[in-house]
């Protein structure tokens, strides 16, 4: 069964960007209410996550022969993430 949160059409267009989810998330982390501070550490965290690892990799994809285009999708949406304007 796919989840339908994560098909095209059903992922809810008043999300925040996931920039902002980040930021918001290390602000709630330090006590802080002003997650807007935190915009370049969030940024930061998340380029830091731009190669996924082979044990990410293989959590993916455990039983196959390659990872195929897996590592470079995996980028592109850490690319995304990172220059992801704020609404």
């Amino acid at each position: 069964m796919v989840n339908s949160a994560y098909t095209k059409g059903g992922v809810t267009p008043a999300s925040p960007p996931m920039i902002e989810r980040v930021a918001r998330a290390i602000a709630r982390n330090l006590g802080d209410a002003d997650w807007r501070a935190y915009m370049e550490a969030a940024r930061a965290a998340v380029q830091a996550m731009r190669q996924p690892t082979v044990e990410m990799l293989e959590a993916a994809l455990p039983d196959a022969p390659d990872w195929g285009y897996l590592p470079k999708d995996w980028q592109r949406m850490i690319d995304h993430v990172v220059n992801e304007p704020l609404n």
